[in-house]
């Protein structure tokens, strides 16, 4: 049976700095984008990130701003073949809830921990965020959270 490829989770900061090239970290994360999938591993973006990025995508402002067709474009050419999708079930939602009540966290931390489980769930060992400091308090056991 053939060794399982290496897998590497990515959040919304880096796939919208991967997919525009006036962003401030877009070379950084296209390297550390390419090098990964040089290197054999597949990369997992949760469905809120995905999502997330193609709400941000449609809604920046002139000049930086896409159609939603064109984004959904972007998003499809660049991950339908690569990326896992991932999401949640119920029980990981109750999980993650249980949780963030134990830590007092709600907000936008909600999503970091969705994001964060379900590239764990997926079978990535890294995450890339241009957030660490969202996900490193929340981050599963066994997950290393770090810049591109």
């Amino acid at each position: 049976m053939p060794a399982r490829r290496a897998r590497f989770g990515l959040d919304s900061s880096c796939v919208i700095a991967l997919l525009s090239d006036w962003h401030a970290q877009h070379r950084t994360t296209l390297i550390s984008y390419e090098q990964w999938l040089a290197g054999g591993a597949q990369p997992v973006i949760p469905v809120h990130a995905m999502l997330e990025t193609f709400s941000v995508l449609t809604r920046l402002p002139a000049p930086y701003r896409s159609t939603p067709e064109t984004a959904k474009t972007a998003l499809q050419q660049t991950f339908s073949r690569t990326a896992i999708i991932a999401g949640m079930g119920p029980e990981g939602i109750w999980d993650s809830m249980d949780m963030l009540s134990r830590l007092g966290l709600g907000g936008g931390r909600v999503y970091d921990a969705v994001i964060a489980r379900c590239v764990v769930e997926a079978g990535a060992t890294v995450l890339l965020t241009w957030n660490t400091k969202h996900f490193l308090p929340i981050a599963p056991t066994g997950l290393v959270v770090r810049e591109p």
